[in-house]
């Protein structure tokens, strides 16, 4: 089964200070989401940007973080609710761990994001899980698209 262009849902923590970036990255990527609030759902971070994207997609932007972010990035596919992004203090500037879904956990560098990524939501999607791939973007009706 080929995950490369389905859609996924990419959740996206930043502190306040980095959402000038995130923004850049969106745009530069096409990336179209959402700029909300975090209300402390994840430690430190000030600001969520939601969207959906391919993991084509997702790839180039944790690419185009890793220029724009001073510390690592942890990307976490261990949910089925989607992708989850996130800069941390502890992680060298430039390196990425990835967590698949399987609980597999992978650290790179921008050598290889993608084809982590795709081993991160098909490990499971090959055993028999399902990937989620409802968008969280409103259709023109004003719901969410399937």
């Amino acid at each position: 089964m080929d995950h490369l262009h389905d859609a996924f849902r990419v959740h996206l923590f930043v502190s306040e200070d980095e959402v000038g970036e995130v923004e850049g990255a969106f745009i530069e990527i096409g990336i179209r989401g959402r700029k909300l609030p975090a209300h402390g759902s994840a430690p430190l971070a000030e600001v969520l940007f939601a969207g959906s994207a391919s993991l084509t997609a997702i790839g180039h932007l944790i690419v185009a973080l890793r220029r724009y972010f001073k510390r690592g990035i942890i990307v976490d596919a261990l949910s089925r609710d989607g992708i989850t992004i996130k800069s941390d203090r502890s992680i060298p500037r430039g390196m990425v761990i990835v967590r698949s879904q399987d609980g597999t956990i992978e650290v790179r560098d921008a050598e290889g994001i993608g084809q982590a990524l795709i081993g991160a939501v098909t490990n499971a999607a090959s055993r028999g899980g399902e990937s989620r791939t409802e968008s969280i973007m409103p259709s023109q009706s004003g719901e969410p698209s399937t």
